[in-house]
């Protein structure tokens, strides 16, 4: 549900004892029972079925897990997606909420958590896995479809009262149950195949925001490409939460990963301030690696290292001269770790080194030797002071071609952390920040143009806000004059990579075999991704098109 900011709650969903807390009984006069979850503090979802017979202004009783049962009112329904949004009362517990996502992958596994009638009131968990998470029901409607042994192993009976029970997968809402597949055939009422029924996750976020109002604009439109502005950030819950898992003890670098212009340095600048959150007292230094990347040598490097931790850290001039303590018979890296082991470790909560950019050193013949030194800092973790390090970084190039020793990099002891597009929620949430009142049919296409990508998004955005007439429209053609530096630069960046016809036989044919190395320059320009079926394929329409005409003439050789 859209907050003030028109945000979804992002408060995780994935401990059993939050998903209980968040998911109540729903019980009508009539006597109709089905299952709701908590999106917001004041709100929770069921389906619209259950409640289809509570008339206006009417209420319904939501009994929480901690045994107390509240009145809430019916706010708004929608029966083709058979999603309804209740308003609970101010003295209803105080619970997290659960946050929901738009997309899910098939085969994921799920779990739920429902009220079904023959438990008498009490809640039962299942779980299954997703079998199509775009699917029809059987009467032709958008759901995902789920499957679950537990389903198809009881009667059908089981799950009355299961409607409107949150669909959990990874730790998110991915959709409420909303039917069950029932056997007419069979003796008695029993689940069709042990398949089931769910809202997808898109249709009820298209719900909750279809009627919020706009939020108020934080200030003036922010260019794409700004600095970091919390007012401006859209959150990336998922990769947030992970990358700080990696940063909550020592020895495990947190790695986020993503191509060119995809915020990554938004995201690292949000993960240490929810970091520094935790460990108030703790000290965090920021590094762009872009600043050095020109730089000759190791000992260069370093040398500017020593002076930005010394600024970061509000240090002393002294901090330096340890560093400089056997220069000639030390390597940078090692007088590099002595500084920072005796002057940026050792108080009673850690440091955090964020870096971004991590990857401009990468071909400077230096570079082993840096991630080298990080990666035994990291080693040394079991050890004090080295155990309040703490190790975050961004990169747009694929981990795999950060790691030339696997001995000495830092890349090959942690998971990446990938950062995904903008969803049509981002979109939407960032639009009404911009003020812009755009239907959710321009947004889908904005969506779809993009691929979702963060700067391609705020430039149309940005370009709608600063229309001259006050139209306000988007931009929503290939051909548009907003994306015409864009393009160019991409073009430039092609041609310079000697990918142009490679890049057109990929267009052609997306079976076509292209080298690692090659391919992660066009994946890092977002130019291509690999799909499921391992085919490669445009990341958006805007490129597929803008490429196909302007690579018209290239033949494969």
């Amino acid at each position: 549900m859209a907050n003030q900011q028109g945000a979804v709650p992002s408060v995780p969903g994935d401990d059993l004892a939050s998903l209980r807390s968040a998911c109540v009984k729903v019980t009508c006069e009539d006597g109709t029972v089905g299952t709701g979850y908590l999106i917001a503090p004041d709100k929770a979802v069921t389906c619209e079925h259950v409640v289809r017979r509570v008339k206006k202004d009417g209420h319904v009783s939501l009994s929480f897990f901690d045994g107390s049962v509240h009145a809430a009112s019916v706010e708004r329904v929608d029966a083709s997606m058979d999603v309804a949004l209740l308003r609970l009362p101010p003295d209803a517990p105080s619970v997290p909420p659960l946050r929901l996502v738009g997309d899910v992958e098939r085969h994921q596994p799920f779990e739920l958590v429902g009220f079904p009638q023959l438990m008498g009131g009490q809640h039962l968990l299942l779980s299954g896995r997703v079998h199509d998470p775009v699917g029809r029901d059987n009467r032709g409607a958008s759901a995902i479809v789920l499957y679950s042994d537990m389903v198809a192993a009881g009667p059908g009976a089981l799950m009355h009262g299961y409607s409107g029970s949150p669909v959990i997968v990874n730790g998110a809402v991915a959709g409420h149950l909303r039917r069950v597949l029932i056997d007419s055939a069979a003796d008695r009422a029993s689940a069709e195949m042990g398949l089931v029924f769910a809202t997808p996750g898109r249709e009820v976020l298209r719900f909750l925001l279809a009627d919020a109002p706009p939020a108020a604009a934080p200030g003036p439109a922010q260019p794409p490409g700004a600095a970091y502005q919390p007012e401006w950030y859209i959150p990336r819950p998922d990769c947030e939460r992970r990358a700080l898992a990696h940063l909550e003890g020592p020895g495990s670098p947190a790695v986020l990963y993503g191509p060119r212009q995809c915020g990554k340095s938004w995201v690292l600048r949000r993960v240490a301030n929810a970091w520094r959150q935790k460990w108030p007292q703790g000290a965090v230094a920021h590094i762009n690696l872009l600043e050095f990347a020109g730089l000759a040598s190791l000992e260069d490097l370093t040398n500017q290292l020593a002076y930005t931790l010394v600024d970061e850290l509000g240090g002393q001039e002294s901090w330096f001269g340890t560093y400089e303590v056997g220069k000639g018979r030390a390597s940078p890296m090692i007088r590099l770790g002595t500084m920072v082991k005796r002057h940026a470790l050792g108080g009673d909560q850690p440091t955090l080194l964020a870096i971004d950019a991590t990857d401009a050193i990468l071909g400077r013949p230096y570079a082993s030797d840096f991630f080298g030194g990080l990666r035994a800092w990291m080693q040394k973790a079991s050890t004090p002071p080295w155990n309040q390090l703490r190790l975050l970084m961004a990169i747009s190039t694929t981990p795999s071609r950060m790691i030339d020793n696997p001995q000495q990099s830092p890349f090959n002891i942690a998971e990446p952390v990938a950062l995904p597009p903008f969803s049509v929620e981002d979109i939407t949430q960032l639009a009404q920040r911009h003020g812009l009142q755009a239907s959710p049919k321009e947004l889908e296409g904005l969506h779809t143009l993009t691929g979702g990508h963060p700067y391609l998004v705020r430039r149309v955005l940005f370009d709608a806000t600063m229309a001259v007439g006050g139209t306000r429209s988007l931009a929503l053609e290939p051909q548009s004059e907003v994306f015409g530096a864009h393009l160019d630069s991409l073009r430039h960046f092609v041609e310079r990579e000697s990918l142009t016809e490679l890049l057109g036989a990929v267009l052609r044919e997306p079976t076509t075999a292209v080298p690692p190395d090659q391919e992660d320059l066009l994946k890092k320009a977002w130019l291509v991704r690999r799909t499921a079926s391992n085919r490669l394929e445009p990341t958006c329409t805007l490129h597929r098109e803008y490429f196909t005409r302007v690579l018209a003439r290239v033949a494969p050789r």
